[in-house]
């Protein structure tokens, strides 16, 4: 099944996520590569009090589709060929100090064009593990009133690049490999 086909099954999730960051909460979801702490991105403080992570480690902002990254920013040239080649999947890119990703799984990507943008980070407690399955997340976050199990979740992180004028940078190698795309 491609992955922008959601299942009839998966609206009904949808919707009850949609509604649960619409009132502000966070949620715990699977992605294509770790479960992840999610909310609006205007509800972010959540996020980190939630996860107790520092103020200055970044979320990763998830869309629906690779257009949507221009609400956050105007696309470098290098951005946009990153962008066409690697999205939908796990390859987070940070323009402007913005880090993007537009996953490769269908229950994400259709909450995100429900809500627009969600702001997302891994679902575990700062400095712990990643953990693999849905029950394992909710253990860390007993606040989130709502996870959705995705089964199991062992993909490696996503790969963070920063595109600047200057070119690219790898800031973490994770499930996408794009030392060829960066030279």
């Amino acid at each position: 099944m491609p992955s922008d086909v959601v299942p009839e099954a998966v609206t009904g999730l949808v919707e009850t996520a949609a509604a649960e960051l619409r009132a502000g909460q966070a949620v715990i979801i699977p992605t294509d590569t770790v479960y992840g702490l999610a909310a609006l991105p205007e509800n972010t403080d959540l996020l980190f009090e939630l996860k107790q992570r520092p103020l200055d480690k970044a979320v990763a902002i998830l869309v629906a589709r690779p257009t949507d990254a221009e609400q956050m920013f105007d696309p470098l040239p290098a951005t946009r060929r990153l962008m066409e080649e690697c999205w939908p999947g796990a390859l987070t890119i940070v323009q402007d100090g913005c880090g993007v990703r537009c996953p490769d799984h269908p229950l994400v990507r259709a909450l995100a064009a429900a809500v627009g943008p969600i702001a997302t980070t891994s679902a575990n407690l700062s400095g712990q593990p990643t953990p693999h399955t849905a029950a394992e997340a909710a253990a860390a976050f007993p606040a989130v009133q709502l996870v959705i199990d995705g089964g199991s979740c062992h993909a490696p992180a996503s790969t963070v690049v920063e595109v600047t004028e200057n070119g690219i940078s790898i800031l973490r190698q994770g499930a996408v490999d794009v030392e060829g795309l960066v030279a």
